[in-house]
């Protein structure tokens, strides 16, 4: 067990750092993360001061574009296509 499941502040700091680290890596300005996003930027301060945001589906807009959220496309491993010979290109 983790500390993030005995504290939800632990887990909503992880997330902020998380988020900010992310953020900075794409270089994404405030405003244009919270434009792909669809929210408004107040929920990106939000996400980044650790606050418990409410509204789950701009959290997890946001996570998605950032590449954080669990189970998004971007964050999962690549898959060898087991139908091409090894060496094939493409």
């Amino acid at each position: 067990m983790n500390t993030f499941d005995d504290d939800p502040r632990t887990a909503e700091a992880a997330l902020a750092a998380e988020v900010r680290a992310a953020r900075s890596r794409g270089a994404y300005a405030i405003e244009t993360l919270a434009e792909l996003a669809r929210v408004n930027p107040m929920v990106i301060h939000a996400l980044e001061d650790g606050a418990t945001i409410t509204d789950s589906l701009a959290r997890d807009r946001v996570l998605d574009v950032l590449g954080l959220r669990q189970g998004n496309p971007r964050r999962a491993k690549m898959v060898r296509d087991l139908t091409r010979p090894r060496g094939s290109a493409g």
